[in-house]
């Protein structure tokens, strides 16, 4: 049986992992404060308060939501498919029953996603890897709906990476007002939470952590909660008592990083590497809004006598001064072209930053001279600059996530007992977003470049064509362009239509053999002529 959890050494490990990540906490506080205005700490601002005081630009605010929106509109998107389960072993796939049984559950799984939570997360998780590097998203059984996902901070988050580098054990700071905890666990609570809430003092506030993370000891033939090869266990942190104890059959969070330095758990952003544009342009827009001040309602030159006076300088107000003596307006020859065009130049590299030029290609580009192909070359171009990224996404993000997907279904009994072919197979997930069939059109791409290349040379020799597998050429690009697989004939389907088409073929030409030796021979049924040879022998 699992050794049951030790509260102190769960606080000890979180306050040392939280630590540890100091100097990655000050690197989001100065891109919250600064760029996107992103709240990731409980205490960071209060409530409702103003997040926006050390902002004079929100072009990093709208570049980082084109961002997130685009990510989620072109890798996840609610509206369209964007994956499809399929296996290793293609030929098995082809099989009539595993081909109706990997469409079937793939439709299971997308009807649970949309009908849930999760579009929202996955949202708020891309919004998270923009500015931060780094996302939580937790899975879990619903009580609605047969998924609840949740995204959380990363700021109150501790993470602890495997031997591989895989994230496998999460420790998350949560914060409960003393009803709520009462609800969720009675009396496991402190002495002090149950005195707050037997005072009426429902708002007071409490931290809690959950942590979760591998067991190194538990029964595998037992299916009780305290012998599942993942712990979750709840510990109030103040008292250091635990709250709840229990497990996963998988790790229920998936924690993507956008890039990774070596020897760093957490991740780096988009969001990092515009912060000092950002910077450099709030200071250009706070500067040059006070210069256009000084141009609108200039400062005014005045004799030392004029201090004893009031100056009225509002609309139809009289100012007193000696002859000759009159205040003048001090005359500014700042340049500020100069300066929008450095602004320009700072929004430009922000956006470029958050990859705006790909997700808003032609709206972020006032030229409309541009042919298909110029267009085509330059989405290109941003998608190798991008994929490394994309890559992650998928390992880290979207194979977790789908794969605790599945298996909270197949465990609640929604999706069918899988056929007897698929024992001892492993599944793969083919992605079919917008992004990842892009990746994948450069294959198709230049498969259609060279059989346009070699089309003149065939119709000279046709033997060229024989060089090709047409039938997995047309196959292939119907699935790089994300053509579902059940709307493909499997092989065998195909061979038994050409068969078919073969034998038709074959006989009308046999048809239209014995109707021309028809047409040639003399219709033997038809009399012998009177007075012919035929007639006197036949006599």
């Amino acid at each position: 049986m699992a050794t049951p959890a030790d509260g102190k050494k769960i606080v000890e490990i979180y306050n040392r992992l939280d630590s540890d990540k100091a100097a990655y906490q000050a690197h989001l506080r100065e891109i919250s404060e600064y760029l996107v205005a992103v709240k990731f700490l409980y205490d960071q601002w209060v409530a409702g308060g103003k997040r926006h005081k050390n902002i004079y630009d929100g072009t990093a605010i709208r570049a980082h939501r084109v961002f997130a929106n685009g990510l989620f509109g072109n890798l996840t998107p609610q509206a369209t498919p964007w994956f499809s389960l399929t296996v290793k072993n293609k030929s098995i796939a082809e099989i009539s029953n595993v081909k109706y049984w990997l469409a079937d559950t793939t439709d299971r799984m997308r009807s649970a996603i949309n009908a849930s939570n999760t579009p929202l997360a996955l949202q708020q998780v891309y919004r998270s890897e923009g500015w931060a590097g780094t996302a939580v998203l937790y899975v879990e059984p619903g009580k609605r709906y047969a998924l609840n996902c949740q995204a959380f901070s990363v700021g109150n988050c501790c993470v602890l990476e495997d031997a591989e580098g895989v994230v496998d054990a999460l420790y998350r700071l949560e914060r409960f007002t003393c009803r709520q905890m009462i609800q969720k666990w009675g009396d496991k609570c402190s002495e002090k939470v149950q005195k707050a809430h037997k005072d009426q003092k429902y708002t007071e506030t409490f931290d809690v952590i959950h942590a979760v993370y591998p067991r190194d000891d538990y029964n595998w033939n037992k299916a009780d909660n305290l012998n599942m090869p993942y712990a979750s266990v709840w510990v109030e942190k103040e008292a250091k008592n635990v709250l709840a104890e229990s497990g996963y059959q998988e790790f229920p969070y998936a924690v993507p990083r956008w890039e990774k330095d070596e020897g760093e758990q957490y991740g780096r952003s988009p969001g990092m590497d515009a912060l000092p544009d950002g910077r450099m342009l709030n200071q250009m827009c706070y500067d040059n809004w006070r210069g256009i001040q000084k141009q609108i309602d200039p400062p005014l030159l005045a004799t030392s006598e004029a201090a004893l006076s009031t100056t009225v300088t509002r609309p139809a107000g009289i100012i007193y001064h000696k002859p000759g003596h009159e205040p003048k307006q001090l005359q500014s020859n700042g340049r500020f072209e100069i300066s929008l065009e450095v602004e320009e130049g700072r929004r430009r590299a922000i956006k470029e930053a958050f990859y705006n030029d790909l997700f808003q290609l032609l709206a972020s580009d006032n030229r409309t001279d541009r042919t298909a192909y110029e267009i085509s070359k330059r989405l290109e171009e941003n998608i190798y600059i991008l994929g490394p990224a994309l890559g992650r996404q998928q390992v880290e993000l979207l194979d977790p996530f789908l794969s605790r997907v599945f298996w909270l279904l197949f465990r609640a009994g929604a999706i069918l007992p899988p056929p007897r072919e698929l024992m001892g197979q492993g599944l793969e997930i083919e992605y079919t977003g917008r992004l990842a069939l892009m990746m994948k059109a450069y294959e198709t791409r230049a498969t259609v470049d060279t059989l346009n290349a070699v089309a003149p040379l065939a119709q000279i020799n046709p033997e060229i064509m024989d060089n090709y597998n047409l039938d997995e050429i047309a196959q292939g690009t119907a699935l790089r362009a994300g053509v579902p697989v059940k709307y493909l004939n499997p092989p065998e389907f195909v061979a038994e239509i050409r068969q078919k088409r073969a034998e038709a073929l074959k006989a009308q030409q046999e048809a239209e053999t014995l109707e021309r030796a028809a047409q040639q021979i003399p219709n033997l049924a038809k009399g012998a002529e009177k007075g012919s040879v035929l007639e006197a022998l036949n006599q």
